[in-house]
């Protein structure tokens, strides 16, 4: 009786160290997973943060940037870029300091995303009224690196083509005119601007000049947009093309855009427009050239900043 009371009790002893063994593993078990969610959730944590403050770097480098670019144009314009760069600058002081709160009270987070987000509304006003400073400026003056012209001597396209075409009957393109428009920020339509990044339609206007002697009937002007690192902008898909100039016969020569009239030996005003689609212009220095008949009978200028 003793013995097998004994046993029992022994049996009773294994049965719990093994419970106890059981639940040891099945803790270190459920510590192991939490320890490895906790480091998950941490890291993703440390993650997020790096990202947020790399966007908000971004955010605030370019500010310098986009509105020093302007100075220089005008006195006046001078002052609404020096009077907007330091109301940036308080801003940027102000996300930056948040920036160091939230890491040790996330309750701040919200504050930070709000001046964050003010800070973008004071960037794009700002960009947008020195844009109209810009167009403003250049009107009263009555000139315009981004909208003006200048009207190339066409004596040395006549002497390349005396002994192929009557000169006189080369019809002259003048009043050339380009101007860059925008998507408005509210509501549909465009508005006029100068900077390239905003820009999405160039138009090109432009008047053929009256000739008693040309050959009249339907003709085309076509148009070529020569960007500023000399390559010609243009999409056979929507519209553009090649054609063989009158002095290079054997050369394909790229145009942007066909502007189709009929010509009857009067003044004749044409407008053709450009949209650029998935992407923006580029800043810099443009080259319009005109072609009708296939000759070159202007070379025009603008430039977008």
């Amino acid at each position: 009786m003793e013995n097998n009371n004994q046993k029992s009790g022994n049996k009773a002893i294994l049965i719990v160290l093994a419970l106890l063994l059981v639940g040891s593993i099945g803790f270190n078990i459920y510590q192991f997973s939490d320890k490895n969610k906790m480091m998950t959730e941490m890291q993703s944590k440390i993650d997020t943060v790096y990202i947020e403050k790399t966007k908000i770097q971004e955010t605030l480098d370019i500010t310098s940037a986009d509105l020093s670019k302007y100075k220089g144009i005008s006195d006046s314009l001078d002052k609404v870029v020096g009077e907007k760069q330091s109301e940036l600058e308080e801003m940027e002081k102000k996300i930056k300091n948040l920036q160091s709160v939230v890491k040790k009270d996330a309750s701040k987070q919200k504050e930070l995303n709000d001046a964050i987000a003010e800070y973008k509304k004071k960037l794009e006003d700002a960009l947008d009224q020195i844009d109209q400073l810009v167009l403003e400026n250049t009107k009263l003056k009555g000139e315009n690196q981004s909208l003006t012209t200048q009207v190339t001597d066409l004596t040395d396209v006549k002497n390349n083509l005396e002994n192929k075409v009557n000169t006189a009957s080369i019809l002259k393109v003048e009043y050339v005119k380009v101007k860059a428009f925008k998507k408005k920020l509210l509501g549909d339509g465009t508005t006029e601007t100068s900077m390239a990044k905003k820009a999405t339609t160039l138009s090109v206007c432009f008047t053929v000049l009256d000739n008693k002697i040309a050959q009249s009937g339907e003709k085309q002007a076509l148009v070529r947009i020569i960007a500023p690192d000399n390559h010609v902008i243009g999409d056979k898909n929507q519209g553009s093309g090649t054609f063989n100039r009158v002095d290079s016969p054997n050369v394909e020569t790229m145009y942007t855009l066909a502007v189709p009239f009929n010509y009857n030996n009067d003044k004749t005003n044409l407008c053709g427009d450009w949209h650029e689609t998935g992407k923006t212009f580029t800043e810099g220095t443009y080259t319009v050239e005109i072609y009708v008949d296939k000759i070159l009978v202007s070379s025009s200028k603008f430039a977008l900043k």
